[in-house]
């Protein structure tokens, strides 16, 4: 009997000792915010967000917590983008691409052979960029919205049944790509027939031969495993694929400035962090989609093959500028200076 009257009086203790601990916690956290993905987890924004959650949360001294939403707990890209814009997010990845029917300007992201060979040289602009972080953002802030942080998930690459070297070889191709109009018109400059799905109905389609193409980063083609309806991997360095951090205007400029300070800082430093990520995840998921699928093929243009496809997409940004019209045209000219001047210092 006294054994159970001493284990009584222990547990009685422990569940004190716990009620106090986690009332101790409760007090001390002061903010609870959400963070939506537009990719699953395992992803590169996946990554991202789980660090981004680590350092607040140790900034904060356990002030903040952050609660994150992998793809489709909340909705598409579309929904999350929309929740934040009214307010029921705090946080949530925005591919530029999917506000370019919203912000026209935000299409540049998606203009074909804007972007330098190097990716690193990609990262140092979308890093520092003016045209990206003041002048851009201003445009975002309209919309009430902060963008809070732009980088880049790895070039983004054709899957296919078929080879592509050329334009003529996407003629009747029928390719699936976001809502953005520029995406759309640079896959129509090719010959491609672009078609709008959402990113969870990319498999079946593929399957059911609704289409007959697909563009994502190596990470998302091998996770969503949409290898497994291709037989070609074709890496023609069009363009990175681009994201962007972005977060309720209203619910950022109501925080105390040190909140305001702690985010912004803590994203714009998340570069590097994030470019090692996507590289290494990239080539990994390469590798397992080539040893998974034997017969999968993985073309890499030349620089001359390239040439042709690029040639095609000028065409598209002459579009792009009549579009957005001289404000617009001139962050994008701001842009390729940016770009042309990192490629200068990263050649010396």
């Amino acid at each position: 009997m006294r054994k159970i009257y001493q284990i009584f009086v222990l547990s009685l203790v422990a569940l004190m000792l716990f009620s106090v601990v986690g009332l101790e916690n409760a007090e001390a956290q002061k903010y609870n915010w959400k963070f939506a993905l537009e990719e699953i987890e395992g992803s590169v924004q996946h990554e991202w967000a789980k660090e981004f959650k680590k350092r607040i949360e140790e900034k904060s001294d356990g002030e903040v917590n952050i609660d994150i939403y992998p793809y489709g707990t909340l909705g598409t890209s579309g929904d999350i983008s929309e929740q934040t814009i009214n307010g029921v997010l705090e946080f949530s990845f925005s591919t530029p691409s999917w506000f370019a029917t919203t912000i026209p300007e935000a299409g540049m992201f998606s203009l074909h052979y804007l972007w330098s060979d190097n990716l690193q040289v990609n990262k140092h602009v979308m890093e520092n960029s003016e045209a990206i972080y003041q002048d851009l953002s201003g445009i975002y802030n309209e919309k009430g919205l902060k963008l809070l942080q732009v980088f880049h998930e790895g070039w983004q690459v054709w899957t296919a049944n078929k080879p592509i070297r050329e334009p003529k070889d996407f003629k009747g191709v029928k390719i699936r790509v976001m809502g953005d109009p520029i995406l759309i018109q640079n896959y129509k400059e090719y010959g491609a027939n672009a078609v709008r799905l959402a990113y969870s109905e990319i498999y079946s389609s593929l399957q059911l031969n609704m289409i007959d193409a697909q563009v994502q980063p190596y990470f998302a083609t091998q996770e969503m495993k949409f290898y497994e309806q291709q037989e070609y991997l074709i890496e023609a360095k069009q363009v990175p694929f681009i994201t962007g951090v972005i977060i309720n205007q209203n619910f950022f400029n109501n925080l105390p400035e040190e909140y305001q300070e702690m985010i912004v800082e803590t994203s714009r430093n998340m570069t590097d962090y994030i470019f090692e990520v996507q590289q290494e995840l990239n080539q990994k998921r390469l590798n397992m989609m080539l040893e998974d699928k034997e017969s999968l093929k993985l073309i890499k243009l030349t620089e001359e093959e390239r040439a042709a496809f690029a040639a095609k997409a000028k065409n598209v940004w002459e579009s792009y500028k009549e579009d957005v019209g001289p404000e617009g045209a001139q962050i994008l000219e701001k842009l390729q200076s940016e770009i042309k001047a990192a490629e200068e210092m990263y050649a010396d």
